[in-house]
């Protein structure tokens, strides 16, 4: 079907609208035109990567991507348009922002598609990318970038994750597993990950102290399905994407061995958490609490045949689980 990726992007973008809608409207702070812009800007973002997730879907972008000479600045000006609206329906635009985040696009975009014929294999330019758009994301440098009512978190973790589909999987051609349509395997090695996992983070966080049993006297069920799409779509696929996805990925083919790029993705991913928590200790605990879920998370990725599904639907669970019982 030649216009597959059209079809599913509608779709996932009306369910997009809807669960924006939704969680905007829930929270009382926002008034209903910074519910809209969060609409207008988000849900289209978030069709887009919903719909990349189908491999034929993708194919179908990919053509075009490598056929239209001007794909590069079209996907890069769309993007930069999305960032813009928020600011222009709220009557908050702010130049210097935009043409900063203008500029990264561009540039990241433009960069790995000058790459495209080079095997993937991870090098210091595809490092420095990879650093130039996940680190600040991290530090939450990006999110005083978008105005006052913006689910600016959300926001930046969907285009940031759009950005790479299309920059490494796309023009780079990365190959890295993005494919959101799970098989019976996936689901299997999901709950085999999940137990050793949780056999080798909890015992020790609760010995730590670090994590607690906090089990409420009743859960709201239409909540935590929401929690759980939430952590799915802006938490663990963009951390499965960067650091399973790119960063593991791309260092497969640079060692022989091949726990050494698991080890030091896992470690990247452990000290992305360092900031999370303020003291010593509980820095030290989570950092290396985080490494070893990132060694499961690699070993679902590697056992589904680097599909990144497995890796994120076991990094959804983890969370998930970690918010209905745990505490930290």
């Amino acid at each position: 079907m030649k216009n597959r990726f059209v079809i599913l992007w509608i779709l996932w973008t009306l369910l997009g609208v809807g669960l924006i809608y939704g969680i905007s409207a829930s929270d009382s702070k926002n008034s209903m035109i910074s519910i809209i812009a969060n609409v207008l800007s988000l849900a289209p973002l978030m069709g887009i990567m919903l719909a990349l997730g189908s491999v034929k879907a993708f194919s179908r972008f990919n053509d075009w991507l490598h056929r239209d000479p001007n794909s590069h600045y079209y996907v890069a000006g769309t993007i930069s348009l999305l960032f813009v609206l928020p600011g222009v329906l709220l009557f908050k635009f702010d130049p210097y922002f935009s043409v900063i985040f203008s500029v990264i696009v561009f540039a990241v975009l433009g960069i790995l598609k000058q790459a495209k014929e080079q095997e993937f294999i991870l090098t210091w330019t595809d490092l420095l990318l990879w650093m130039v758009l996940w680190i600040p994301f991290d530090l939450r440098w990006y999110m005083g970038m978008l105005p006052a009512g913006s689910d600016s978190y959300a926001w930046f973790s969907v285009a940031l994750s759009v950005i790479a589909i299309i920059g490494w999987n796309g023009y780079r051609g990365a190959g890295i597993g993005y494919n959101l349509v799970p098989k019976l395997k996936d689901f299997r090695i999901v709950g085999i990950s999940m137990v050793l996992i949780m056999a080798f983070v909890v015992p020790p966080g609760l010995l730590t102290g670090f994590l607690t049993f906090s089990i409420p006297q009743s859960y709201n069920i239409p909540k935590l399905i929401f929690q759980f799409i939430g952590l799915f779509l802006t938490v663990a696929l963009p951390e499965e994407l960067f650091f399973r996805g790119i960063l593991l990925g791309g260092m497969e083919k640079m060692f022989s061995k091949k726990w050494i790029p698991l080890v030091i993705s896992s470690l990247a991913f452990g000290l992305m958490h360092w900031n999370n928590v303020n003291t010593l200790s509980t820095q030290i605990t989570y950092v290396s609490l985080a490494a070893v879920a990132g060694v499961g998370y690699g070993w679902a990725y590697r056992k589904s045949g680097n599909n990144l599904i497995a890796a994120i639907l076991v990094h959804t669970l983890v969370d998930w689980t970690w918010r209905l019982f745990l505490t930290t």
